[in-house]
């Protein structure tokens, strides 16, 4: 598929990927947070990483060029956009353990799924 895009479009798959690599890493950091019980720190930073996807959402007309050719590439891109929005909203979990158990098993998995299919759209 990376063939199909034009330069711009690959440009733009490279500067997403550079930010979620970045993502990667401050997920790492938010897990650390938690862990530590520094629970105000991980729901800011994970709040700030989670505004950053907004420009990138299922609504961006690159997205959906990019990702709508194939059903299933957008189903996860709508998918991972539902789980951004609970993050956005992590504060509302009562329990620090279930802010890292929301981490853990809903955040981080949907991240790497994401992650998997930009990687195979722009063929690295």
């Amino acid at each position: 598929m990376s063939q199909q895009l034009r330069e711009s479009e690959r440009k733009f798959l490279r500067l997403y990927m550079e930010w979620l690599n970045t993502v990667e890493e401050g997920l790492m950091s938010v897990s650390s947070f938690y862990r530590e019980g520094h629970t105000d720190s991980g729901d800011r930073l994970l709040a700030q990483m989670m505004e950053g996807f907004v420009p990138f959402d299922a609504s961006n007309m690159t997205m959906k060029y990019i990702f709508g050719r194939e059903e299933k590439h957008e189903e996860e891109l709508n998918r991972f956009q539902e789980v951004v929005e609970k993050a956005s909203a992590i504060e509302e979990l009562n329990e620090e353990g279930e802010r890292f158990r929301f981490l853990t098993k809903e955040i981080i998995p949907a991240f790497q799924r994401w992650k998997l299919i930009v990687w195979q759209v722009a063929g690295k």
